[in-house]
């Protein structure tokens, strides 16, 4: 779950264009293109996090267990009068509802309501228009709190309880007319910034670990965060300085990490769309980085990193260029040897898909200031996007993810050809994108129990590719985290190699594989760090060699934790984001950190550093109580 610390204004034009759409489109519940599907327990959201506290009457008063939804506004203790709005999936649910200046309560196929399930933004936006100060929902029996955001925001908090005798008691008494009081709380307190605390014991000051040492942490709240995504890294070849950039609503942070126990603040570049998204992807070529946001309109927008030589102190930064080809995108993929950008979920509206229908949008970067399309790949992508989600009779390929690279590995066929590794929703799709006018697939791949194809990385011989899947532990609650092994080494048929089960339950989202050690980013459950060498073995595996938990409140499957993490620093320094945390720099414990010359063709223009000697733990552990 996205958990953004403040809302954004948005001007009336827009407003009025939400409210058409949602009064004229039935939406069912479909999974969109950055599904926020919730998964809680009772157990977690009891030790402390956001609660929906009833004051009166008495009768029900205590804390409800409850999960926000994505992109919604601020928590900041609303109280207010609770107000029956039946399922509130459109305009009209509120035409009989006295929601104004109250906190509407709605409940999925609520009885005796007409309407149909809806998305987030109708049930959301329409609350707030009728003039609701927020809204608390309650899942349909047999359902978990579900979170179903889409690409647009409300300046309202909306908050979803799980389905209890306790919660159905305040239902009853909102329709009975008792006057229930609530107040809309979040009880985590934020984290102060933290600076040198090893790994000992299992614990880096209030962070579980084992292996990975804590640099140094910056709460989010010292740069203005409003909930962070993607990161990236870039190393200065001129002055050997190191660099951190990442996503959060309101724009893009920098920082001077090269002291990583002090880093320093260089400013930000302002998120300038109308409509402010948390998601932000970020690459880097040629001394440049390349930002694409579901923000709209954004499109992708160019910065030149040299400027921040010498900076000392944080100031607002502008682009250096724009490409306009899209208005708004998912991720960004770069293939730093050819100079070719690869956008992908690229929309053209509201829930329109670009010219390339969400799939492959190629552009030549290698002049960096000067972005120009190259081609399309509108293929073998999954079922997504807004658009599918709204019904709209558009068809739109959708590819959430990809790497792109010169091929080298076993497969002689395909040698030296250009190859996309696609995570396309509901399958892997390799690419041949040699020739941009005149892309050709070379094979599609599945998997057992496929959810929502995420996100994969190559190992280094290219022989196999390291695929998540961002919705199967949510799919069938309880199930093990699950990391894909595809064996591409035939890329015309390539087959599973394995599936690691890890020992967590949390999902996992982005992972990198660098000298021989994949770094995964798994939500709630932190930085886990595993070595590959052991997928040739007669019992092929993922070894643990670490782990650090960013998110000590909890290992279960929510969109809680860090969003990814950035591993290429020839000082041996990691980079993580944490969504509603902040930045973390962390290194694996016994590392010298001095960032031997190594390759300095890593992402990034970062170097390679050598892998320190390390005994690998176990991986994962017990609840967190």
């Amino acid at each position: 779950m996205l958990r953004i610390l403040r809302s954004h204004p948005r001007s009336s034009l827009t407003a009025a264009a939400i409210a058409l759409l949602a009064s004229a489109v039935a939406i069912s519940p479909v999974a969109d293109a950055h599904p926020d599907l919730l998964e809680g327990s009772h157990e977690r959201q009891a030790a402390g996090g956001i609660v929906v506290q009833v004051n009166s009457p008495d009768g029900v008063a205590g804390d409800l267990p409850a999960v926000q939804w994505g992109d919604t506004g601020e928590i900041d203790g609303q109280t207010a009068e609770l107000a029956w709005a039946g399922s509130g999936c459109s305009p009209l649910s509120y035409g009989t509802a006295d929601v104004a200046g109250k906190i509407a309560l709605i409940e999925s196929a609520a009885a005796g309501d007409p309407c149909p399930a809806s998305t987030f933004f109708q049930r959301v936006q329409s609350a707030e228009q009728a003039g609701a100060i927020g809204v608390v929902a309650i899942p349909a029996e047999g359902a978990e709190p579900n979170g179903n955001a889409t690409a647009v925001t409300a300046t309202i908090p909306a908050l979803e309880v799980f389905r209890s005798p306790e919660v159905i008691a305040v239902r009853d008494a909102v329709l009975a007319g008792e006057g229930v009081e609530v107040t809309l709380a979040d009880t985590r307190e934020p984290l102060p910034r933290i600076i040198d605390e090893p790994c000992v014991d299992g614990m880096a000051g209030p962070f579980p670990c084992d292996g990975v040492d804590l640099l140094s942490f910056v709460p989010q709240e010292e740069f203005d965060g409003a909930g962070v995504s993607d990161i990236w890294g870039w190393t200065d070849e001129e002055t050997g300085g190191e660099y951190v950039m990442f996503g959060k609503t309101n724009g893009v942070a920098l920082y001077n990490v090269t002291d990583p126990y002090a880093p320093t603040y260089l400013g930000e570049i302002p998120n300038e769309a109308a409509l402010q998204e948390v998601w932000h992807d970020i690459k880097v070529f040629q001394d440049h980085a390349f930002i694409v946001s579901e923000s709209m309109p954004h499109g992708m927008t160019v910065f030149d990193l040299t400027q921040l030589r010498g900076v000392t102190e944080p100031q607002v930064w502008a682009p250096t260029a724009r490409y306009d080809g899209v208005m708004s995108a998912h991720n960004v993929a770069i293939n730093e040897e050819t100079g070719f950008a690869y956008i992908v979920g690229g929309n053209a509206a509201l829930v329109l898909p670009d010219q390339c229908l969400s799939g492959l949008h190629m552009v030549d970067i290698n002049d960096p200031t000067n972005p120009t399309f190259a081609g399309c790949y509108p293929l073998d992508g999954g079922p997504g996007t807004a658009a599918r989600t709204a019904g709209l009779p558009v068809g739109a390929a959708y590819v959430h993810d990809t790497q792109c690279v010169v091929y080298r590995g076993p497969d002689q066929d395909h040698f030296e050809r250009e190859l996309c590794f696609n995570a396309a929703e509901d399958k892997v799709t390799i690419v041949d994108v040699t020739d941009k006018l005149a892309p050709s697939t070379v094979a599609t791949i599945d998997y057992e129990a496929v959810a929502y194809a995420h996100q994969g990385w190559l190992t280094e011989d290219h022989r196999y590719l390291l695929t998540n899947d961002e919705l199967d532990e949510q799919a069938d609650p309880g199930t093990r985290t699950r990391t894909m092994v595809l064996d591409v080494s035939d890329l015309d048929a390539p087959v599973v190699h394995d599936i690691h089960l890890h020992d967590t339950v949390s999902i996992d989202h982005n992972n990198y594989v660098h000298e021989g050690l994949a770094y995964q980013s798994n939500y709630t459950t932190g930085l886990r760090i595993f070595d590959v060498a052991t997928l040739d073995d007669a019992d092929p595996r993922l070894d643990p060699v670490g782990f650090f938990d960013t998110y000590p409140f909890s290992d279960d499957p929510t969109f809680d934790g860090t969003w990814s993490n950035y591993p290429y620093f020839g000082s041996g320094t990691i980079a993580v984001s944490g969504i509603g945390e902040g930045l973390f720099l962390v290194r694996l414990a016994g590392g010298d950190g001095g960032g031997d010359d190594g390759d300095a063709g890593a992402p990034g223009n970062g170097k390679a550093t050598g892998r320190p000697d390390h005994a690998g733990p176990k991986d994962g552990r017990g609840p967190k109580g």
